[in-house]
C-alpha cells in the first residue's frame, strides 16, 4: 500500500482547470519532486492534499485512508505536514517558540493543567522543549544556537530551515516542501539537500516542489513533471529531463523539436 495515492484528482477555479485528472503514488521512504513551469498546478496539488482547497473530483488516500474533505488540522494530525512558498513564521516569537507551536497537535496538557502548573503539564512542557531543540539541532549550528532569538532576526535561509523544523515538530510521516530552496545561494542549496536527506533518514517521506534542478537531481528518487495541471512525465531525473514534453513545457515547442 502506497503512503500517498491520488487518483483522478481534479481542481477547477471557475472555467480554469488547474489540476486535470492527476494520478500519483508515493511510497514510504521516497523523496519525490514535482516540477513544472509556474502555473502548472504544483502548489494546487499540495493544497488539495493538505485540505486547503476542496477537490472538484478524484480521491486522495494517506496510509489507506481517504483524506479528501478533511480539515487541514485533521490531516496534520494523521501525519502530513507542509511548508509554504511564502514565509509563514511567527516573526515576533523566538525560534524555539515557533517550533513549540508545531507540537500543539500532539500535546495533551489542557489549559487548566498548564495554567496551574500541574506535574503532568510541567513534564510535557519539558519533553516538548527538548524535542523542539532536537528539531533545531537537525540543521547543525544554523538554528539551535539562535533558539532564543526572534524569528525575524534570522537570515532568509535560516527562516526557511525554521519552517521545516516547525513542520517536523508535528511528527509527520509525510513532509511536503513547497520550493524550499527558493532564494538560496548554491552553498545554502547544498546544505538544504543534506538536510532533506537527513530528514528522510529519520523515517519521513518527502514530496517537494522545486525549481532548482541541482536540488531535484541531487536528492530525488523520482521526478514528476506537470504542465497546465496535467502530468506529462514521470521517472528518474535523467529520463524526465530528456522527455520532449518537458522540454516543450519549459522552453517551447520549437526547442523541443530542435
Amino acid at each position: 500500500m502506497a503512503l500517498l495515492e491520488a487518483s483522478g484528482l481534479k481542481k477547477s477555479f471557475g472555467g480554469l482547470e488547474a489540476v486535470q485528472g492527476f494520478d500519483f503514488r508515493l511510497e514510504e521512504g521516497e523523496i519525490v519532486s514535482l516540477i513544472g513551469p509556474n502555473g502548472s498546478g504544483k502548489t494546487t496539488i499540495f493544497n488539495l492534499i493538505t485540505g486547503m482547497f476542496p477537490a472538484s473530483a478524484g480521491r486522495v488516500a494517506f496510509a489507506g485512508r481517504d483524506i479528501l474533505g478533511l480539515k487541514p488540522h485533521a490531516i496534520t494530525a494523521l501525519g502530513v505536514a507542509r511548508t509554504f512558498q511564502n514565509q509563514r513564521l511567527f516573526n515576533q516569537m523566538t525560534v524555539l517558540e515557533n517550533v513549540l507551536v508545531g507540537h500543539h497537535c500532539r500535546s495533551r496538557a489542557g489549559l487548566v493543567g498548564v495554567t496551574l502548573g500541574l506535574p503532568g503539564a510541567r513534564a510535557e512542557k519539558s519533553r516538548v522543549i527538548e524535542e523542539s531543540k532536537e528539531m533545531l539541532a537537525l540543521f547543525g549550528e544554523r538554528l539551535l544556537p539562535r533558539a532564543d532569538r526572534l524569528a525575524q532576526s534570522l537570515s532568509y535561509a535560516n527562516r526557511r530551515r525554521l519552517e521545516i523544523a516547525r513542520a517536523l515538530a508535528t511528527r509527520p510521516r509525510l513532509l511536503l516542501l513547497d520550493e524550499p530552496a527558493a532564494g538560496m545561494n548554491p552553498t545554502e542549496s547544498r546544505e538544504l539537500m543534506a538536510d532533506i536527506l537527513r530528514i528522510r533518514d529519520r523515517g519521513v517521506t518527502v514530496l517537494l516542489i522545486e525549481h532548482d534542478m541541482t536540488v531535484v537531481r541531487g536528492i530525488s528518487d523520482r521526478v514528476v513533471a506537470l504542465d497546465h495541471g496535467v502530468k506529462i512525465a514521470e521517472g528518474d531525473f535523467a529520463t524526465v529531463r530528456r522527455d520532449p514534453h518537458v522540454v516543450e513545457a519549459y522552453l517551447g515547442r520549437r526547442a523541443a523539436h530542435a
